[in-house]
């Protein structure tokens, strides 16, 4: 498990500091936040209770354009033309119109921390918010005050004043993986009731490790065993374990004055669990906004807005997902689920469902935000 770097001793300063723009978590979106507003000559500030790049919290993959367009190619372990998705009695190939990468997580956000330099970065656990004109920002080494406060802490939702949500009984999902060394060729998936009732399992090979793992939508049951019986089908040993919560549903992107983003905002696609790109997708927009908002030429109140009717425009597109995700999980070992996986086998159906896919969060924006600038 990884080990917190919270600075100690003579280092772990109080913190009691003003800035224009507090950005509450130091991971995908955080950071590509902070790159977004480089430039604008604001007082950035970034606080998170890990160093950056210290703690993985998922498998890695993303749509290789996202990574190559935001110049993350560095990062990348290994890239994948289709995908190949085993059910209980069947396997299928789907061809892909464009290929997922793995990638390391810690040099990836070394890459994305290269391009926000005049930001500032602090070990700190954020615990509340009082808000206000200047919102303050209550943390376990002393207070931060800044017009414009950014939630990227992950599906806790920390800054938010409303009813806490809390597993088993909340709109998550969970997944477990382990990281035994090893090489393979494919980017795999298992539909299957052995591993996980409702859910998927997956194998995704980057370099000289495996990510073997199983998440499930029903976020009272457990993982653990699903994803020891995956590694030992595979031969592999379960080790170099990492699990975290997964929010399967859209959540308002403002509240009294702050912004949510990633999964505090409940970004991550239902069905695929796919949270890397939105991170990095409505961490631009808000960039956009925010970059406008500094410049002078709409104020918090419209930044606000303007993000938040941004954000809700997705509802449908993650709903439809959400209808997806729990057909699925009522139906691992239906015939029309083992249908719908082969009928994918057609390069036609599969270009056609991806490419849907793909536009929900497409590639293309990177390109648009750096108009924008």
């Amino acid at each position: 498990m990884p080990v917190r770097a919270t600075k100690r001793g003579a280092a772990r300063t109080a913190l009691d500091r003003d800035c224009d723009v507090l950005v509450c978590g130091a991971s995908f979106a955080g950071l590509t936040l902070a790159r977004e507003l480089e430039g604008t000559g604001a007082r950035v500030l970034m606080v998170d209770r890990y160093e950056i790049g210290e703690r993985q919290t998922s498998a890695c993959a993303a749509p290789t354009d996202w990574l190559e367009l935001l110049g993350l190619n560095g990062a990348i372990r290994q890239t994948f033309p289709k995908l190949v998705v085993h059910t209980s009695r069947s396997t299928a190939h789907w061809q892909l119109p464009f290929t997922f990468s793995t990638f390391d997580y810690r040099e990836l956000c070394a890459l994305l921390r290269e391009g926000s330099r005049s930001s500032e970065f602090e070990t700190a656990t954020v615990e509340r918010l009082e808000p206000g004109a200047l919102h303050t920002v209550y943390t376990d080494r002393g207070v931060l005050r800044a017009p414009y406060v950014i939630d990227a802490l992950g599906w806790r939702r920390v800054l938010s004043s409303s009813q806490p949500i809390q597993p088993p009984g909340a709109r998550l999902s969970r997944g477990l993986e382990v990281h035994p060394p090893g090489s393979a060729d494919e980017l795999e998936i298992w539909i299957d009731r052995r591993y996980v009732r409702a859910g998927y399992s997956w194998s995704f090979p980057a370099g000289e490790e495996l990510r073997v793992g199983v998440g499930s939508f029903e976020p009272r049951d457990r993982v653990k065993g699903g994803t020891v019986a995956l590694a030992t089908d595979l031969r592999l040993e379960p080790v170099g374990y990492q699990g975290n919560w997964i929010p399967h549903q859209l959540r308002p992107a403002t509240e009294h004055g702050v912004f949510f983003v990633g999964d505090s905002a409940g970004h991550c696609l239902p069905l695929t669990a796919e949270g890397i790109r939105p991170a990095f997708y409505f961490a631009l927009a808000l960039g956009r906004e925010l970059r406008r908002a500094l410049a002078g030429e709409i104020t918090r109140e419209q930044a606000l807005a303007r993000y938040s009717e941004f954000s809700a425009k997705h509802a449908r597109d993650y709903k439809l997902l959400l209808t997806a995700q729990r057909l699925v999980g009522a139906s691992t070992a239906s015939a029309p689920l083992r249908w719908a996986v082969n009928s994918l086998n057609v390069r036609r159906l599969a270009f056609w469902a991806f490419n849907r896919y793909l536009a929900i969060t497409p590639p293309e924006f990177v390109q648009a935000a750096a108009q924008v600038k």
